[in-house]
C-alpha cells in the first residue's frame, strides 16, 4: 500500500515537473534548432544509426526551414532530405559568398557549436544567412539550422 501511494506521488512530481520545463518553440529559433538536433541524437540512440540517416534523408523530416542533416567522422554528408547533397565531399561546403564553412562544422564537439553560413533556404529557395546548431556524437555531426529573415 505504501509503495503503490509512493509510486502515485512520484508520478504526480513527474508530471508537475514536466510541465515546468520550457518546451522551445519556433518564434525562438535558436532553442528551437538545438532541440531539434537533440531530437535527432535521440532517435539515432534508440533506434540506430541507419534509421536515423533514413529519417533525415526523407522530406518527412523537413519543417518549414527545419530539417537534421547528419555528416560522417570523414566529413561526407551521409543524411540529407535533398539527396544530391548526400555524399557531399567536404571540400564544397563554400558558400555563394565564398566563405569555406566546412572546417567550422567538423570542429564542433559534443557540447555543440553555432556556425553561420549562406544557404538556400528550403521554405524560400533563396539564399540566405543560415545559422546551424552542430553537435558531435558518436564520431558522426549532427546539425540544424535556422534562416535569417531581414
Amino acid at each position: 500500500m505504501y509503495r503503490s501511494a509512493f509510486l502515485s506521488l512520484l508520478l504526480v512530481f513527474a508530471f508537475l515537473f514536466a510541465a515546468c520545463v520550457a518546451i522551445p518553440t519556433k518564434s525562438e529559433p535558436a532553442a528551437y534548432t538545438q532541440a531539434v538536433v537533440q531530437d535527432a541524437i535521440r532517435l539515432y540512440n534508440n533506434d540506430g544509426r541507419q534509421a536515423a540517416i533514413d529519417h533525415y534523408s526523407s522530406p518527412d523530416n523537413v519543417d518549414g526551414q527545419w530539417y537534421v542533416f547528419i555528416i560522417d567522422g570523414d566529413g561526407y554528408t551521409i543524411a540529407h532530405f535533398r539527396p544530391e547533397l548526400v555524399g557531399r565531399d567536404p571540400a564544397l561546403r563554400v558558400d555563394a559568398t565564398g566563405y569555406f564553412y566546412g572546417d567550422e562544422i567538423l570542429s564542433a564537439t559534443e557540447v555543440g557549436k553555432w556556425v553561420s553560413y549562406v544557404f538556400t533556404n528550403p521554405d524560400t529557395g533563396e539564399e540566405t544567412l543560415k545559422h546551424t546548431w552542430m553537435v558531435r556524437h558518436d564520431g558522426l555531426f549532427f546539425g540544424s539550422g535556422w534562416y535569417e529573415t531581414e
